[in-house]
């Protein structure tokens, strides 16, 4: 080997050493990073459900129905909302906190938080330093905070797809596509989500989970499913009943849950793996006033044609 060779080869050992180096540093941050999170959500988490049970404990029964509203012919004049104790202290710690988001037979069970824009908590944590895993958001447009008839008909949730299974890293658990089925059961176990606002608790039923996609490039026609936008269903573009032709002809479940007009919804978002960019969605109807909680799941049945992204254009097969 001549003088230039050895050069050359020299070179290129330090080249890749130095990138693995990089390459070793990167990871170990993102593990920090990663376990950090953790730690905090569950230290979160557990303070929570504490109050949770504290509250439950100590809550002495009502003895008197007392209206929601007091009526009189010139106006009708609303209670004042009251901070639910589970939420007080998160507030204590951090303003933007919104709410509080739980999927059974998941990980997820986490405070979400909203501010003026969606990509603050992209990279930040409930404390405010600087976290590649983020934390739960609910979109900034959304109306979170407020009586129920005045909250948005859509609230959409983001978070994102961890790999040790915080955020929303485990919400994949309910991923079914047609060459995979095998969550079905998943699904059946676990029909509902809950979340709390600053104010109340409520429960949604899922209506629909589905994979898809987010640049116009990566279907054929150039239209993808924007949900991200479908907020108030007051406009011409963004309706209800554009909303639910969506939801239903993408969904790789028939639930059997009925929804109606004047229903409200939230939608849970996180990345999916199948190809970059596409996101996995789950959308759950709120329960309505004086409606049980419980969902005949016998009704519920895999959908055969469900429409899912176009695997062979998007894979350029």
């Amino acid at each position: 080997m001549n003088n230039k060779e050895q050069k050359s080869r020299t070179v290129i050992i330090i080249v890749a050493s130095i990138i693995l180096v990089i390459s070793l540093g990167y990871l170990a941050y993102y593990l920090i990073q990663e376990k950090r999170a953790e730690n905090l959500n569950n230290e979160l988490a557990d303070r929570h459900t504490d109050t949770v049970m504290i509250t439950q404990e100590t809550t002495v029964p009502e003895t008197t129905t007392v209206s929601e509203t007091t009526t009189t012919e010139a106006t009708t004049v609303l209670e004042p909302l009251v901070e639910l104790d589970s939420m007080k202290s998160f507030i204590a710690d951090n303003p933007d906190t919104a709410g509080w988001i739980t999927v059974g037979g998941t990980s997820i069970n986490n405070v979400v938080v909203q501010c003026g824009d969606n990509d603050y908590y992209l990279n930040h944590d409930f404390n405010g330093r600087s976290s590649q895993p983020g934390t739960v958001f609910a979109d900034f447009r959304c109306v979170v905070n407020d009586y129920g008839f005045r909250q948005s008909d859509n609230i959409i949730l983001y978070g994102h797809n961890q790999a040790n299974g915080t955020m929303f890293g485990t919400l994949q658990k309910y991923k079914i596509t047609k060459q995979n089925t095998s969550k079905f059961d998943f699904y059946l176990q676990h029909p509902t989500f809950t979340f709390s606002n600053l104010y109340e608790e409520y429960t949604y039923k899922i209506i629909a989970l589905f994979v898809c996609e987010v640049n116009p490039d990566q279907t054929r026609d150039g239209v993808v499913f924007d949900y991200q936008n479908y907020i108030r269903f007051g406009s011409k573009e963004y309706t209800y009943e554009q909303f639910m032709k969506n939801v239903t002809e993408r969904s790789e479940i028939i639930t059997g849950v009925d929804v109606q007009e004047g229903d409200q919804f939230m939608t849970l978002s996180t990345c999916s793996n199948e190809f970059e960019p596409s996101r996995f969605i789950v959308i759950g109807r709120k329960v309505r006033d004086g409606e049980s909680p419980e969902v005949d799941t016998s009704l519920a049945k895999l959908n055969p044609d469900a429409k899912e992204p176009d695997w062979n254009f998007i894979y350029g097969n």
